[in-house]
């Protein structure tokens, strides 16, 4: 069984997708197509500290069978993006198998050593790869398979596993990630779209609706509105200056091979903030929510 929302929605249509594409080539400053190649993947992440303020970090429901292996969706019921105005709150549906992990075996007892080995030697293989010692969840629930460990046992400590990052349910592609992280996987036609700003348009600063103005759609393009509010308490954007893809000279996004960013890797625009790969990934774009208490961020991923 695999996810059904692994792969584009079943109705959205070639115009539709074009139109969403425009809509978020306006948001972004260039269209989708023109980040990375046709190949590059890319998804949506929720984290932040509201994750470990409210103790959704350590919630069973993500790490269950079923769920890390993939063949179902977690839907944790607290996690909610807020864009302000009477757009509608958007209950998110995340797929554990794809989310990640900070994993801390070194309390485990003596019984489950070799859990505790294999683990470790993930977390030591993960450190030199894109998520700097996180784990993928389908990795964790293959090495509790592998040990017959009931990863949502109150037995093991608590600290075995935490999420940091939990990805939002969608294809791989850049129009799947933004849509998901925007909460518009569902809506696969124009008359789909959540209720946009209405009456309280007035509550988002002029530059968010000038960033839209050229999207075709008017249902769009009132939604999309509070989701281009740099200012707002709500949700902010944060858009981040695009690297320059042909000189990429080894595939890390810089051009020098050294590791670093800097100017001369990319094109600045006063309206973005610096280039940033802190938490892995390449970014695109983040959404700061509840101010700074959670962010959902869209990257180019590897896996």
């Amino acid at each position: 069984m695999t996810l059904e929302n692994s792969t584009p929605p079943p109705g959205r249509s070639a115009e539709w997708a074009a139109a969403l594409a425009q809509a978020f080539g306006e948001m972004l400053g260039r269209p989708p197509a023109e980040h990375g190649d046709a190949d590059a993947r890319y998804g949506a992440y929720y984290g932040g500290n509201f994750l470990d303020e409210a103790e959704l970090d350590h919630d069973p429901v993500w790490v269950g069978r079923a769920a890390l292996a993939g063949e179902e969706t977690v839907e944790p019921g607290h996690l909610l993006l807020t864009p302000p105005g009477d757009t509608a709150e958007t209950e998110l549906v995340f797929d554990a198998s794809r989310s990640l992990f900070w994993v801390d075996p070194r309390e485990l007892p003596d019984t489950l050593a070799a859990f505790g080995v294999d683990l470790a030697a993930a977390v030591a293989e993960s450190e030199s790869g894109q998520w700097r010692g996180a784990l993928l969840g389908a990795d964790l629930g293959r090495i509790a398979g592998h040990h017959g460990v009931d990863l949502a046992s109150a037995d093991l400590p608590r600290e075995l596993w935490t999420l940091w990052q939990g990805r939002i349910a969608s294809g791989d592609t850049l129009l799947d990630a933004l849509c998901a992280a925007t909460g518009l996987t569902a809506a696969t036609s124009p008359e789909l779209v959540p209720a946009g700003l209405g009456d309280s348009a007035d509550e988002v600063e002029e530059e968010a609706h000038e960033l839209v103005a050229g999207v075709a759609d008017p249902a769009l393009r009132d939604y999309l509105a509070a989701f281009c509010d740099e200012e707002s308490h709500d949700l902010a954007l944060v858009r981040f200056a695009p690297a320059d893809d042909e000189d990429d000279q080894d595939g890390d996004g810089d051009d020098d091979g050294d590791g670093d960013f800097d100017d001369a890797d990319f094109d600045h625009d006063d309206d973005y903030d610096d280039y940033d790969e802190s938490q892995g990934g390449t970014v695109v774009v983040r959404w700061d929510g509840a101010v700074d208490q959670y962010e959902v961020t869209v990257r180019r991923v590897i896996a």
